[in-house]
């Protein structure tokens, strides 16, 4: 009787040990017994990671030219859905213009959403007056 109850227990851990692995696998979240060591795992990998390079300015500015190129684009257009289109290319350009910005070493206004017309003026200005196309 007492082989038997220790049988039932080894199974009952071989199942939720299973389950547990299930979930780990089909999740990709482990258990949180293991996440500490994970998590140090991952410390460990950022640490050794290279620090990627930043952009030239000068592809920045073919990205800043290509963008407002497009947002002229789809102001002229009669594309469905134009007010999204139109705030989405203006949100990705002013974007690359900030990290055009940063690139030069000129100062950004912070803004979360997109920038208004006199940021974005600003911004543009101070990017011509310091010799900067695009």
């Amino acid at each position: 009787m007492l082989l038997m109850l220790g049988n039932g227990a080894a199974l009952a851990i071989v199942v939720a040990g299973a389950c547990v692995l299930l979930r780990w696998v089909s999740s990709g979240v482990p258990p949180k017994t293991l996440q500490p060591v994970f998590d140090r795992i991952d410390a460990l990998r950022a640490r050794r990671r290279p620090r990627p390079e930043p952009l030239p300015p000068i592809l920045v500015a073919l990205e800043v030219s290509r963008l407002a190129d497009h947002v002229r684009y789809v102001e002229r257009s009669d594309l469905p859905n134009k007010a999204e289109r139109l705030m989405a290319a203006r949100l990705a350009y002013d974007h690359t213009l900030r990290d055009y910005c940063r690139a030069v070493d000129i100062p950004v206004p912070t803004a979360i959403r997109g920038l208004s017309s006199e940021q974005r003026f600003h911004m543009e200005s101070a990017l011509i007056g310091t010799g900067h196309e695009w």
